[in-house]
């Protein structure tokens, strides 16, 4: 409605009150942010108070003449028009009441939030005719709420990222309320029912009574209030055991009554598994090292080495004048004739003065002094009647401490020349043993050969058996038969490999230049059929060539191609890549750091097989030594036997490199031709 300014000279006296009582309203409704609205649906009015003007930012020149809606819409956050448009349309055609929640927007920097409720007219005919009401400034309670929503969003946000669980307990009525994750945390489903009972129910009955006393204890009047405690729970529908951490405050009213009481808990079953782990592993370290210590006792005891271990004895100007002797093994006391008291507890010059004049005193201040480590042979003598030839050792330990280890060489000063004599039929013994190996290489031949005869005979009688009498025979002999079989082919494989074996030391002919790359080609040709078969992908770059033996070279690639296809990965496409380079100095093996001046070919054959733990790498090299199930995978484990040697008669070496489950890359060293 519009503002009212008659002339108040030509005012009746009830008129005059009703004036007054206008102007108290508008002072009220001024004062409170709130505004009036009238509209006359039929000429599209609104007249309103000054306050909804303000609010709206509408200049107040034409309000006296009315308004039309649209002007006061536009003002309406976009967000909310449409919505409120549907609210007064659904008010007009509905009959209801008018409410409505929004944002308007009187300038670019201000939004407020007003709470309008109205109320509509309809003529004769149930034709809306007016629509007048109020509008409430909300702003302040609106932030109020929204930031309320921000905080419990943030909460709850924070909660669930701690994978918290919330608990509330009236104290007065018993009735508890759990969020989804703490009936989770006591193996419930989120429409589970309960209460105090429930929750006693749910705990491990060790922790039972001790949780409840702790729960009563906060529920004290004279306490603090706090609830902290750590307890398991046995999931009542899930039968899972869990360690939770459950911390809680209790709130009393004036008279010291307990009124409420909450709280959180977390399950804690990871870290006291972790605590319970590093205990335990605590537990196990510490009994390890007082065996260790143990067994270092012991084996310090049964070294046939005399050990002491000393500390330095210095005098008011820091110079070592003497030493302690901590401790001593059996060896020290037993061939001194001594008892531990003797010499434990007692200073070195003291029991044994001859260590000053032979210089072992002086070495033993060194190595205190300069951390080095320092040996020394030389003759001892003391009053004590003590002499003989000693080779000494002293390493430093902790700060002032040395720890010697001598024995008495007297006995092996007396024998050098029985020992040079000893080294000279030691030499002519491997020579012996050279020609020994030699000999045995050549029966390992021959005997190969000799066996073949009655393998075959074997085998062939076998297969005559199975062929011809199978129908007279019974499933078992069947079965063993055809292990005869099986035997005889292992057998015959294993020759086959040990006479390979026998001729790479035994039989060489002169070395020619030799294609790797036609080497590499021929046996793929031959593996053409297993290669299609696991559908394998070979990757070979331009291979050198090189002095050898193409036999031994094509026995060589054979091996390594053939048991990277035998080592695939299941259900895995076999990859394997074939590549050379030269060789740098750095790049070397151990065995060829003193020929760093000839040049060398690096041929890499790297494959996406199965791989194997490094540790067992000095293995795989050594005949009949297998990393993998022989059920599984076929071999007589001299193949990287064969290659090794291959690779050595051929002066280059062999290595390895791999990782379970990734793969293998071995590196093949072969002299480069000059």
């Amino acid at each position: 409605m519009s503002r009212l300014n008659p002339d108040q000279h030509n005012l009746h006296p009830e008129e005059t009150v009703l004036l007054r009582s206008y102007d108290q309203l508008q002072t009220a409704l001024s004062i409170g942010a709130i505004a009036t609205w009238f509209w006359d649906i039929e000429t599209d009015k609104v007249f309103g108070d000054s306050n909804l003007l303000r609010m709206f930012g509408v200049d107040a020149t034409n309000e006296k003449e009315g308004l039309p809606l649209n002007l006061f819409v536009s003002n309406i956050h976009p967000a909310d028009q449409s919505r409120v448009v549907k609210s007064i349309e659904e008010s007009m055609y509905s009959g209801k009441g008018y409410e409505a929640e929004y944002r308007i927007i009187p300038n670019a920097q201000t939004v407020q939030w007003v709470l309008a409720r109205g109320r509509l007219t309809y003529d004769a005919a149930g034709k809306p005719v007016t629509f007048s009401g109020v509008l409430v400034d909300v702003t302040q309670r609106k932030q109020a709420e929204i930031k309320t929503q921000e905080t419990e969003e943030r909460l709850r946000l924070a909660t669930e990222a701690a994978q918290l669980g919330t608990w509330d307990l009236n104290v007065h009525t018993g009735e508890l309320l759990w969020s989804n994750r703490t009936k989770e945390l006591f193996g419930l489903s989120p429409s589970a029912f309960v209460d105090y009972s429930v929750f006693l129910k749910g705990l491990h009955p060790d922790d039972r009574e001790r949780t409840d006393q702790v729960v009563q204890n906060a529920l004290d009047p004279n306490g603090s209030g706090r609830y902290d405690i750590e307890y398991r729970t046995i999931g009542l529908e899930d039968g899972k055991l869990r360690w939770i951490r459950a911390n809680g405050q209790a709130f009393f009213d004036d008279n010291k009554i307990a009124t409420r009481f909450i709280g959180t808990v977390i399950d804690i079953t990871d870290s006291k598994q972790a605590e319970e782990t590093l205990h335990r592993r605590v537990s196990e370290q510490t009994y390890h090292v007082e065996q260790q210590a143990h067994q270092l006792r012991i084996i310090l005891d049964a070294s046939i080495n005399s050990i002491i271990a000393m500390t330095a004895i210095r005098d008011e100007q820091g110079e070592v004048i003497d030493f302690m002797m901590d401790t001593a093994n059996e060896a020290v006391i037993k061939s001194n004739f001594m008892t531990p008291d003797q010499i434990v507890g007692h200073t070195l010059l003291t029991v044994f003065p001859g260590n000053r004049d032979n210089g072992f005193f002086d070495l033993y201040v060194r190595v205190v002094e300069t951390g080095e480590s320092e040996e020394s042979t030389q003759y001892y003598r003391d009053e004590f009647g003590l002499e003989g030839w000693f080779e000494v050792s002293a390493v430093k330990q902790k700060s002032d401490g040395v720890v010697v280890t001598y024995n008495n060489i007297t006995d092996r000063k007396q024998t050098e020349l029985a020992v040079m004599k000893q080294a000279a039929e030691l030499r002519e013994a491997n020579i012996e043993l050279r020609r020994s190996n030699e000999s045995l290489q050549q029966f390992a031949y021959i005997a190969s050969h000799d066996l073949q005869e009655p393998l075959r005979r074997i085998q062939a009688f076998s297969d005559l058996l199975y062929t011809h009498f199978v129908d007279n025979l019974s499933d078992g002999e069947i079965d063993m038969v055809r292990r005869i079989q099986r035997s005889a082919q292992r057998m015959q494989l294993l020759i086959r490999d040990l006479l390979a074996y026998s001729q790479l030391t035994t039989v060489r002919a002169p070395f020619v230049e030799v294609s790797l790359h036609n080497v590499v080609t021929d046996v793929l040709s031959d593996l053409e059929i297993v290669i299609a078969e696991k559908k394998a992908v070979i990757n070979v770059t331009s291979l050198p060539p090189v002095l050898g033996s193409a036999p031994r070279l094509r026995q060589l690639f054979q091996n390594l191609i053939a048991n990277s296809l035998k080592f695939a990965k299941p259900d895995t496409i076999p990859e394997m890549t074939i590549d050379v380079c030269r060789a740098s100095a750095e790049e070397l093996p151990d065995r060829l750091q003193d020929q760093q001046s000839s040049a060398y070919w690096l041929i890499t054959i790297a494959d996406n097989g199965i791989g194997f733990d490094e540790k067992y790498k000095d293995r795989i090299f050594t005949p009949f030594q297998r990393l993998h199930d022989a059920a599984k995978y076929s071999g007589t484990g001299i193949g990287l036997a064969i290659c090794q040697r291959v690779v050595e008669s051929h002066g280059g070496a062999i290595d390895v490199s791999s990782q379970p489950g990734v793969g293998s890359t071995f590196t093949i060293f072969l002299p480069a031709s000059q």
